[in-house]
């Protein structure tokens, strides 16, 4: 019967530990008193000229292919038998260098045939610079089609290298600009809080271009030099411990 009641009580006094564990925590959480603030601030933004471009990026190995280009030109040949005039093929060899570029069929619509590339080599002392195009787009079925760019002006030093290239896709230059998040969205309009000679704000629709990952072209509605504001808001949220009866 000892050992019994030595058990009741241990057990007795586990609960009690427990529930006295509960209520202070519990207690804790109430006299836990959160307190929100939020900040807000105005930055002005000013618009300027920028060149904006929209891109494709890819790497590959630099390949030299000879390429024959065949031509048909009239060279008021006569054939001695029968005394007619014929056109006669001319051809001719024609040396480039060109990476081949993996890209996601859903970029493919972008990509078009003569589109500029911008090409770095990577060099032990510098990044070598080129230019090139690209000279044709070979459609696949299994999401990884292939576009061929030619080097211009390459040369055997850049043979079986890796090259960085970048497809401009579409691109502004020297325009007035202004960055993303200056301009505002209701429903398809566009406008910005243009800044006006008195320091006041009005809100002014405006027409966009091209944009990238931190500018968009301004077409219509700003000039070089204007000034826009945008609002903002940052909340903190903190936690006091107080007691209840403060």
């Amino acid at each position: 019967m000892k050992n019994k009641s030595w058990i009741i009580i241990l057990i007795m006094g586990i609960a009690l530990t427990i529930s006295l564990g509960y209520s202070i925590f519990v207690s804790k959480k109430a006299n836990d008193v959160q307190s929100t603030v939020t900040t807000t601030s105005i930055i002005e933004m000013t618009a300027t000229t920028a060149t904006i471009k929209n891109t494709l990026t890819g790497t590959g190995e630099i390949e030299y292919k000879e390429l024959k280009n065949v031509e048909q030109e009239n060279l008021n040949v006569v054939d001695n038998q029968e005394g007619n005039e014929h056109q006669e093929n001319i051809e001719e060899e024609n040396k480039v260098y060109q990476v081949n570029l993996s890209i996601n069929d859903k970029d493919l619509d972008k990509v078009k045939e003569g589109q500029r590339v911008e090409i770095v080599i990577k060099n032990e002392s510098q990044p070598l610079n080129y230019i090139g195009k690209v000279s044709r787009i070979d459609k696949k079925l299994n999401n990884q089609s292939t576009i061929t760019v030619v080097i211009e002006n390459g040369n055997d030093f850049i043979q079986n290298q890796e090259a960085f290239c970048t497809v401009i896709i579409e691109e502004a230059i020297n325009v007035v600009a202004l960055p993303t998040e200056a301009i505002q969205k209701d429903g398809k309009r566009n406008y910005v809080q243009k800044v006006k000679d008195d320091g006041t704000a009005e809100e002014v629709t405006i027409n966009v271009g091209i944009s990238d990952d931190y500018y968009v072209e301004i077409t219509e509605g700003l000039k070089v030099g204007d000034r826009v504001q945008i609002v903002k808001s940052t909340t903190t949220v903190t936690s006091d411990s107080k007691k209840a009866n403060e």
